[in-house]
């Protein structure tokens, strides 16, 4: 008996997601000790206006070691360095607090749900293809965080587990985020660096997107039917508290009214991002504007009870946005400790030394590796581009395939990176842990790799250009 409360005692349990995230900050501190120092030089590159490495300029440089302080101080100043982002969550978790609260969005989903009764994989598959298209079209990133709260209650209706739930909205994205047909902030930034056309390249590009969707979609539903089959019943009281009290009523006139606002209020996002170059500033904007119409409407014009709904999913949404600021005190480690750019330049040495077709497959499997310490797309793209460009010029590889490449690990690796924002904030606000993520992810990206290696070989036997 001793034995085996001895054994439970010190048996080991997976971190949660906010510990993990700690532990890889401190992992990092470690690395400063270890890892020479070394940088870049920078330039300001005359095309974008940003600033970017300049190829074959790595140098060693004098080591800084995190001390304590430093490492201590680390999680504020990722809270600094992430405040773009971390806000814009906050002013999107506000706005669809009250699209929440008015019911349109699980109304319609009901609805679907009713109508697609027996055919739970179609409804899956459309809602995947939905943020397909998001993503590849304008780059829709932070957005969808709100919108997980609403979809995992919709799993568990179709029989599924939050994970599922995740999925849809999650691997949905990066489906065609990854692809980046029209993306400005992994393709138009890239492409920028490499003086080539914007948005050039499309063809392929669609065709990777809408290979990954299908890969996405089949093994998204065979995860689902395995669940299924498995008999396990989800604890409802398990999940988070505003995925447990979701109101559930019959679609009307005012839903459809809300629902042509959050149409509309995408619509303008995309033109935005298209016509004049918007970002995040923008998009908050916008999407405040959507959040107090919708709580005028709904709340029949109590401006007053409109914020407090807002103030409120501020609140629900700030665990989320801690792992965000969490993740990004991993790379304020690694930049202060001069060790970065060390390891950017540690993963692009091998790559000189493969055939070509090879040579494209290790630019895809370096970039998924700095994906787990810049997991950003534009800040890797304005770090590695540079030097994948120039590697690409001596490889004899087409520039637009390094960039193919870059975005491929930039976007697919996401889903297995437990600094990524985006991810770990849907995690967290859906109460799923990465340990159970992860299992269901790298199967997934691994089917992706297989369908990526393909795509890049077609790449690099076509020439894929213009150069």
């Amino acid at each position: 008996m001793d034995n085996q409360e001895k054994k439970k005692k010190f048996k080991f349990r997976f971190p949660d997601t906010a510990t993990l995230l700690i532990i890889l900050v401190l992992i990092s501190a470690i690395c400063t000790y270890i890892v020479p120092a070394g940088q870049f030089e920078r330039a300001v590159h005359e095309s974008t206006g940003r600033t970017v490495v300049v190829a074959g300029t790595y140098a060693s440089t004098d080591a800084n070691p995190t001390s304590f302080m430093s490492l201590m101080q680390s999680i504020y100043n990722g809270m600094l360095d992430a405040s773009d982002i971390a806000w814009f969550i906050f002013v999107v978790g506000g706005a669809f607090a009250i699209m929440t609260k008015s019911g349109a969005i699980t109304a319609g989903l009901n609805k679907l749900i009713r109508k697609s009764s027996g055919r739970e994989g179609l409804l899956l598959a459309v809602i995947m293809t939905a943020f397909f298209i998001g993503g590849m079209s304008y780059g829709m990133g932070e957005e969808i965080i709100p919108l997980v709260a609403i979809l995992v209650p919709v799993a568990i209706k179709m029989g599924y587990d939050p994970v599922v739930g995740v999925a849809m909205a999650v691997v949905g994205l990066y489906s065609g985020y990854s692809a980046g047909a029209l993306n400005p902030f992994n393709t138009g930034i890239a492409q920028g660096i490499c003086d080539l056309p914007i948005f050039s390249g499309l063809g392929l590009r669609v065709l990777l997107g809408a290979g990954a969707l299908i890969i996405a979609i089949v093994h998204t539903l065979n995860y689902g039917r395995k669940f299924k089959k498995s008999g396990e019943v989800i604890d409802l009281n398990e999940l988070p508290e505003n995925i447990r009290n979701m109101e559930e009523r019959e679609f009307n006139n005012t839903d459809g009214v809300i629902l042509l606002i959050l149409a509309a209020t995408i619509a303008v996002i995309v033109f935005g991002v298209i016509k004049y170059d918007w970002y995040l500033a923008e998009f908050a904007a916008v999407f405040l504007v959507m959040g107090i119409v919708v709580g005028m409407i709904y709340f029949k014009g109590d401006f007053n009870a409109t914020i407090n709904e807002f103030v409120e999913g501020c609140k629900d949404i700030a665990p989320a946005v801690m792992l965000v600021c969490f993740g990004r005190a991993v790379l304020i480690v690694l930049q202060d400790g001069n060790i970065l750019d060390t390891i950017v330049y540690a993963t692009s040495i091998p790559l000189s030394h493969l055939p070509k077709v090879a040579a494209a497959w290790g630019m895809y499997i370096s970039q998924g590796l700095v994906n787990f310490i810049i997991p950003s797309s534009s800040g890797q793209a304005v770090v590695v581009m540079p030097i994948m460009s120039a590697l690409a010029d001596v490889l004899g590889l087409t520039r637009q395939t390094a960039v193919l490449a870059f975005e491929c690990g930039d976007g697919f690796w996401n889903m297995i990176t437990p600094v990524h924002p985006i991810l770990m904030a849907s995690l967290g606000l859906a109460g799923v842990s990465f340990k159970k993520w992860f299992k269901y992810a790298l199967p997934l990206v691994l089917l992706w790799s297989v369908w990526v290696c393909i795509v890049l070989a077609i790449a690099v036997m076509t020439g894929y250009g213009p150069f």
